[in-house]
């Protein structure tokens, strides 16, 4: 994923679902804290976008300041040894895209604009509007106890108290992170999991707090809300998923893993083992149906779901200024927000990381800039620990782009 806003899991290669909380301490260190949160999401201005060719050379076209950051970026990357690099930039001053690289090493078809991806925890972003809709239609309230709805949750786990929903959604509820206790375990994660077997897996595991705790990332708090939404519902997350979000927004590309029909123009993501025997990580089955790392989409359409987001257009302005709270925090309700020097505002949208794979959104408060990008990392060993250097370097390089394109 960036599998978790930005960090790499637990003391070994490229793993699964990223601690933001060791991220956004690690972000501190590059980015300027916000000052302020956004209360409401007014309409973007109408763009006149000027669409930049991917293939021109640069002595053939003018390229904005915005677009140079991310050729650059996108240039060091592939450098670097990364297969490929997909990105697209919109707002007021043009609008901007990049496809740079390969599908798949063994075929070496060209990567398209349009090809679909990994997109890691930002998977959590569209749960987290599932479970809006639920608080939208007074299904479910923000404050009340999971153990409302879901009987069996403590007999599962070992909470210290009750479990907000709320709680869950932001990260703030003190669970323990099942990557963390699977990789104490032996499990390298490379199986289909059920969200109750991820859950169980932190059953012998010390929470941190309750709800109300300090901001602690776990992806195990979104195993738990797609339990909530799958017994709400009645059918499984990815389907909740496609009808909440995918179906009204027209997406064609976006789906859950394992979903049929599967993907048909699939970036390839690799890995390398110490022995440096290559891993192709296309479709693990670690990641099908899971609600913090299971969807597929592709860099246009995570750019449309989050301009919709923003908009309004899949909740209630009130329930997108919900998402961006608490204030002057990193993380949300299933969105992360940067500094935006522009307009002294911020920047929402999500960051995931899976191995071999990293995907980025972000969108300003006023919905005028926006910019996506997916790229498959270098064939190379997973990092080792919890700092993932080249997930900061993408933000930061994200919201330099956008900082220039006012």
């Amino acid at each position: 994923m960036l599998t978790g806003p930005l960090k790499g899991h637990g003391m070994q290669a490229a793993v699964d679902g990223f601690s933001a909380f060791r991220l956004a301490a690690a972000l501190a260190a590059v980015l300027v804290a916000s000052l302020a949160g956004c209360t409401s999401a007014p309409d973007p201005p109408e763009q006149t976008p000027t669409v930049q060719s991917p293939t021109a050379t640069t002595s053939e076209r003018a390229v904005p300041a915005f677009a140079a950051v991310m050729e650059k970026y996108s240039q060091e990357l592939r450098d670097g040894g990364a297969t490929a690099v997909i990105i697209q930039v919109k707002s007021r001053v043009g609008e901007w895209a990049s496809a740079e690289g390969v599908r798949n090493l063994d075929t070496n078809e060209t990567v398209q604009l349009t090809d679909q991806t990994h997109i890691g925890d930002i998977t959590m972003s569209m749960v987290a509007v599932s479970v809006m809709k639920l608080v939208e239609e007074g299904k479910v309230q923000l404050d009340d106890p999971i153990q409302e709805y879901l009987p069996d949750f403590e007999s599962v786990v070992k909470p210290p108290g009750p479990i907000t929903i709320r709680s869950l959604l932001s990260h703030r509820s003190g669970m323990p992170h099942y990557w963390d206790a699977l990789h104490g375990m032996g499990n390298a994660g490379d199986q289909r999991m059920s969200h109750k077997e991820r859950l169980a897996a932190i059953a012998a595991v010390r929470w941190t707090g309750g709800s109300g705790s300090l901001y602690n990332y776990s992806n195990t708090n979104y195993s738990a809300l797609a339990l909530l939404v799958e017994k709400l519902r009645g059918k499984d997350i990815g389907a909740v998923v496609h009808d909440d979000t995918v179906e009204p927004l027209g997406l064609k590309d976006t789906l859950m893993t394992g979903d049929e029909p599967g993907p048909q123009r699939m970036v390839h993501g690799y890995t390398r083992t110490d022995g440096g025997e290559r891993v192709d990580n296309t479709l693990s089955p670690f990641h099908v149906g899971s609600a913090d790392t299971g969807m597929i989409s592709t860099v246009p359409e995570l750019n449309a779901f989050f301009a919709a987001l923003q908009k309004g257009d899949l909740l209630t302005r009130q329930s997108v200024a919900e998402m961006h709270h608490p204030k002057f925090e990193q993380y949300g309700l299933g969105v992360v927000r940067q500094y935006d020097s522009c307009s002294n505002n911020d920047y929402f949208g999500n960051v995931g990381v899976v191995r071999g794979y990293a995907a980025l959104a972000l969108i300003s408060a006023d919905g005028s800039r926006q910019i996506a990008m997916a790229v498959a990392r270098a064939p190379k060993p997973d990092l080792i620990g919890f700092d993932d250097p080249q997930s900061v370097e993408m933000v930061k390089a994200a919201v330099d782009a956008l900082n220039l394109a006012c």
